[in-house]
């Protein structure tokens, strides 16, 4: 599913918003997690899960073209964790 879907999905559930209104809503959510998760925060939805920043430190690594050491920077990644309610949903018994 992709943004275009889920704004079609939120329309068929609730028609007496105009879909240019729920296109913005879905922006303004994922705008504000990208703010968050700019500004390391972390974004908890219960039942669903959280969101968070962890950082990889630098390190050495090995170019596989010609095999030197080469510099890996620092970098920042997202991460998602399932939130309980969500994984049994996922796994039932």
């Amino acid at each position: 599913m992709n943004k275009s879907d889920l704004v079609k999905s939120i329309l068929k559930k609730n028609n007496k918003y105009k879909i240019s209104e729920i296109e913005n809503i879905v922006d303004l959510f994922f705008r504000e997690i990208e703010k968050a998760l700019t500004q390391r925060k972390r974004i908890e939805i219960r039942g669903f899960g959280s969101f968070f920043t962890k950082a990889r430190e630098k390190r050495i690594g090995i170019n596989p073209q010609n095999g030197k050491n080469i510099e890996i920077k620092k970098k920042i990644h997202p991460k998602f964790k399932m939130g309980k309610i969500l994984f049994k949903k996922l796994n039932p018994k």
